[in-house]
C-alpha cells in the first residue's frame, strides 16, 4: 500500500514541478537509437511489476520512475506470450506490444541450431520448425537437398562476403557446414521457408564475422580455412581456457607441415560422433581425415562459437606439438612424441 502510494506521489510531483519532462523522455523514447532485437516472455497472471523488472533487466527501460508512474496512470493488462522487442523502442511501445495485439511482434515458434553441432542436425532442426507451421510435411533430407543446391549456393555466395566457392569443392559433405551461428533463432513468420530459415542463421554468423574481417584476413588463412581451423578447435575443447592453447598447438603443426590428427575430423568424416576412433577408421579416405591428409580439412566440421572464433584470432603461442584429453576434461600439452605417447598411456580412458 506504501508503495502505491509513494508511486501516485511522484506522479503528483512529476506533474507539480514541472517534471513532466522526465516522465515523457522516459517513457515515450527508446534507451538507444540502434536494433538489438531482446526477446521477452511474459507468463500467464504476472503483474506489471514483474514485467517492468523484466524489461528493466534487459536494459530496455530508459527511467523506471517514469515507467512505474506510466504503469500505475494506464493499468495495462499483458497477455501471456513471447515478444521480440527492440532496444530502440519506447517504454510505451513495448507496453502496446505486451498487450499481445500486434501478432507481429509475438514469437510462436524458435529453431535451435547448437554450439559444436553439425549439418544433420541444425536440418532436423529445421524440418521439425517449418512441418510445424506450414503443416506440410518437410524432412531433413529435403533440408539439406537444398543446402547443397548449387544455383541456391551461388545465390548465397553473392549475398555473403564470407562465403566463397570454396564450399563448392566437390569432396565437401556440406558446403555450409560451419557457417551458421549456433543460436536459439525465435521465429514468428506466417510463411516461413527453408530459404527464410537459412538467412536467419547466415544473417546471423555475418553479424559475428564482420567485425572480425581484417583479422581473419591478418591470419594468413582464408574465411574458410580459418572457419575449418576453428570448427577443429571448437571440438577438440571441453573448457573455454583451453581454446586459445589448442590452437595454438593445430597452428604449430600447420606450421611445421605436420598432420593435425584430429580424431574429431575422423569421426566427422565417417558422419560419427565423440573420439573414439580404431586404426581402421584412421585410413578413411576423406579430404577431412586429418591423419590421412596434412593441412587443415577440407572445410568446417561444425559450428563455432564467437568465444572460439576470439580463441583462435588470439591463438596462444608455445613449443607444444601435441595435447592429449583426460576424460575429465583436462588437458595434457606436450613438446614431443616421446612426452605425448607416454600421457596418452598413462591417462588413455577410451
Amino acid at each position: 500500500m506504501k508503495k502505491k502510494i509513494l508511486v501516485i506521489l511522484i506522479a503528483i510531483l512529476l506533474i507539480a514541478t514541472g517534471g513532466s519532462y522526465m516522465y515523457i523522455d522516459g517513457t515515450r523514447h527508446a534507451v538507444s537509437s540502434k536494433s538489438k532485437d531482446v526477446i521477452v516472455s511474459v507468463d500467464s497472471g504476472e503483474s506489471a511489476r514483474t514485467v517492468l523488472s523484466k524489461l528493466n533487466k534487459h536494459k530496455l527501460v530508459r527511467n523506471i520512475t517514469a515507467a512505474k508512474v506510466y504503469l500505475k496512470l494506464k493499468k495495462p493488462l499483458f497477455k501471456a506470450n513471447t515478444y521480440k522487442l527492440n532496444q530502440n523502442m519506447s517504454f510505451v511501445k513495448m507496453v502496446s506490444i505486451m498487450k499481445g495485439t500486434q501478432k507481429q511482434y509475438i514469437i510462436n515458434e524458435k529453431v535451435k541450431v547448437g554450439e559444436g553441432t553439425t549439418i544433420p542436425q541444425a536440418a532436423k532442426a529445421v524440418a521439425t520448425y517449418l512441418t510445424k507451421v506450414t503443416g506440410k510435411t518437410v524432412t531433413d533430407q529435403d533440408v539439406i537437398a537444398k543446402w547443397k543446391d548449387q544455383s541456391y549456393l551461388k545465390s548465397l555466395i553473392s549475398s555473403y562476403w564470407f562465403l566463397t566457392d570454396d564450399i563448392l569443392q566437390k569432396d565437401i559433405l556440406y558446403p555450409l557446414e560451419g557457417y551458421f551461428y549456433p543460436e536459439t533463432y525465435y521465429c514468428n513468420e506466417k510463411n516461413p521457408t527453408i530459404e527464410s530459415v537459412t538467412k536467419k542463421f547466415l544473417d546471423e554468423m555475418d553479424k559475428k564475422l564482420t567485425p572480425l574481417k581484417s583479422k581473419i584476413e591478418a591470419s594468413g588463412y582464408s574465411v574458410h580455412q580459418f572457419l575449418a581451423l576453428t570448427s577443429v578447435v571448437e571440438r577438440e575443447s571441453l573448457y573455454d581456457k583451453d581454446q586459445a592453447k589448442i590452437a595454438g598447438v593445430f597452428i604449430n603443426r600447420l606450421n611445421a607441415n605436420k598432420a593435425l590428427q584430429s580424431d574429431i575430423t575422423v569421426n566427422y568424416a565417417l558422419g560419427r560422433t565423440g573420439v573414439k576412433v580404431s586404426h581402421s577408421m584412421l585410413k578413411v579416405d576423406s579430404k577431412y581425415n586429418t591423419y590421412k591428409y596434412k593441412g587443415l580439412p577440407i572445410g568446417p566440421i561444425s559450428t563455432v562459437q564467437l568465444k572460439t572464433l576470439k580463441a583462435v584470432l588470439n591463438y596462444e603461442k608455445s613449443d607444444y606439438y601435441y595435447f592429449f584429453a583426460k576424460k575429465d576434461g583436462t588437458v595434457i600439452y606436450s613438446k614431443t612424441f616421446e612426452e605425448h605417447q607416454k600421457a596418452v598411456k598413462e591417462n588413455k580412458w577410451y
